[in-house]
């Protein structure tokens, strides 16, 4: 058998064009986020902001207020995630709108091609739903120490196989949630320059030439900004609260051993009682 003919070498021109767009959405956001660090931290807090320092302002302003109401103070530092977040599903989206040529790969198939919506291809939603996995499962980890490892053994260790499929339903349904709406987007797009095209002549009438300026900006900003902005709001809203649903406090760890006390002793107070009536029992007897 000749394996070379079933799993072909990856190089540079056979990688996906959606991969491309989303190194470029991340490489924008990851400039984007340092230009902002960098401003705020030379920023004189005693000067009214304007014009981009505006625009930062109001940003962090409110990634911070989303993190501080839905997490809580104890990740006061999760905003600048948080806006990354934002900043590349974002951008995805609006590099998939204006369709910048792919002039990355020369010689590939997708050479000077419009890049698509990089949420079309499932594995960039995969990547980005497996980050939240592995912070909510750290942060359960860092706060709840060994007894993280109860909840795959709970209510009896016979449902071990069964949690250890349920534990991946977050990610799960976070990937298809940004694929399925990003490919139903691209999807209604295709149809309605396919549609349009067919009423332009050669093939069909005049009116198609006058209808696609003006149907066709109209659907790019409901399907590629409305919804991936809507599409993002979700995705970050949801990771924040699939994270701090793993915290656990000082105070909540306090009164779960108290409660853990509680039990035992109301446990041993049975028992004492149980031995006093056998041995009146015995008494009688």
């Amino acid at each position: 058998m000749d394996f070379g003919k079933i799993i072909a070498p990856i190089s540079w021109s056979t990688l996906p064009p959606e991969f491309m767009t989303s190194l470029l959405a991340f490489l924008i956001s990851l400039i984007l986020i340092l230009i902002i660090n960098i401003k705020v931290r030379n920023y004189d807090p005693l000067r009214k902001p304007s014009g981009f320092m505006n625009i930062c302002e109001i940003v962090i302003n409110f990634a911070d207020k989303q993190v501080q109401e839905i997490m809580g103070p104890a990740f006061s530092n999760f905003g600048g995630y948080i806006s990354f977040l934002g900043f590349y599903i974002l951008i995805g989206f609006f590099i998939g709108m204006i369709g910048i040529p792919n002039v990355f790969q020369p010689g590939s198939e997708a050479f000077l091609q419009a890049l698509p919506n990089p949420f079309t291809n499932i594995a960039f939603p995969l990547s980005i739903a497996i980050c939240t996995f592995v912070l909510t499962h750290f942060t359960a980890i860092k706060y709840k120490k060994w007894s993280y490892f109860k909840r795959y053994i709970e209510p009896i260790p016979l449902f071990l196989p069964i949690n250890l499929i349920t534990m991946w339903s977050s990610t799960l349904s976070l990937t298809l949630r940004l694929f399925g709406n990003a490919l139903a987007g691209y999807c209604v797009i295709t149809l309605i320059y396919v549609g349009l095209g067919t009423a332009i002549p050669p093939e069909g009438s005049f009116f198609g030439f006058f209808l696609e300026p003006l149907i066709a900006p109209i659907a790019h900003l409901y399907f590629d900004i409305f919804d991936g902005c809507i599409q993002l709001a979700v995705f970050c809203i949801l990771t924040m609260i699939y994270i701090s649903n793993e915290y656990v406090s000082l105070e909540e760890m306090e009164e779960e051993k108290a409660l853990k006390l509680e039990i035992k002793k109301r446990k041993e107070e049975k028992r004492l009682l149980k031995s006093q009536k056998r041995s009146l029992k015995e008494k009688k007897i």
